[in-house]
């Protein structure tokens, strides 16, 4: 390994300061580093969750659908972490056995969202709603070609596995363990009590069609891109043609991630 890229958040003292200590740490080894040229074999991300998530739409623009992305590791200077799982003390020894044995890699699927003539990919989430008023939308779910459902509702998200402890979650959709080849379809707010998160094989490909002539549409990626569009739009998600290479601590499971972050499975 000879060269990484390092994604730093804005306006972050903290992240900087971090970003020049694995810097010198890197430029030891012999890896040059760079703020600027996403052709290397290793992305480091200090920051949060936000910054990872800007991080891997910005590879995944940069590199040819046919080219795998660099293993992605992420250091967290922010308040939550799920992707960014290293610590700010921590990070040394990950990079270190990394380097000397090895990374801990493991697999995330993404998704391919079409929107019109324009494909995007994304880490956790699409979010299809109202760009303005705080009004519902009408719109049919198909999947397969097969009709799942006609919802009214606030709006309707399709996540990843690791997107399922995001907005989907909060939305009242299962959290999915990352391993499982799976997008869950979770409705926001929807209007009728049958209307409920439905999980799909990653393999086939979902349809959202907005109804009714709904001009103001949002389809948001990863909570941070905005793509407007109207009901002459048909909205598909399937899986990305790649999968994002997430550097893991060796001694942290994605169960302690669930209890430290989400106090998941404590009483009281």
């Amino acid at each position: 390994m000879s060269s990484a890229i390092i994604f730093v958040k804005h306006n972050d003292g903290k992240a900087k300061t971090i970003a020049e200590a694995i810097i010198s740490f890197l430029e030891k080894q012999g890896i040059s580093t760079s703020f600027s040229d996403l052709n290397a074999e290793l992305a480091i991300v200090v920051g949060g969750d936000g910054t990872f998530l800007g991080a891997v739409r910005a590879l995944n623009e940069f590199y040819s659908d046919k080219k795998s992305l660099p293993p992605v590791l992420g250091v967290n200077t922010g308040s939550l972490g799920f992707l960014t799982e290293s610590s700010i003390t921590g990070w040394e020894s990950v990079l270190k056995k990394g380097l000397e044995g090895g990374f801990n890699i493991e697999e995330r699927s993404m998704l391919d969202v079409c929107v019109g003539d324009k494909h995007y990919v994304v880490l956790n989430d699409v979010v299809v709603n109202r760009n303005s008023v705080a009004r519902m939308i009408d719109f049919d779910v198909h999947y397969n070609g097969e009709f799942v459902a006609n919802t009214k509702a606030d709006g309707v998200i399709v996540s990843t596995p690791t997107g399922s402890t995001a907005y989907s979650l909060a939305a009242g959709g299962p959290i999915m363990h990352p391993s499982i080849p799976a997008f869950v379809i979770t409705p926001v707010s929807p209007h009728t009590l049958t209307n409920r998160p439905i999980v799909v094989a990653d393999t086939g490909e979902i349809e959202i069609t907005v109804k009714k002539d709904a001009e103001d549409i949002l389809v948001t990626l990863d909570g941070q891109k905005g793509v407007c569009c109207n009901s002459d739009n048909i909205i598909t998600v399937k899986r990305a043609s790649r999968m994002l290479k997430l550097i893991r601590p060796q001694d942290v499971t994605y169960f302690d991630i669930l209890k430290n972050k989400l106090s998941f499975g404590k009483r009281g």
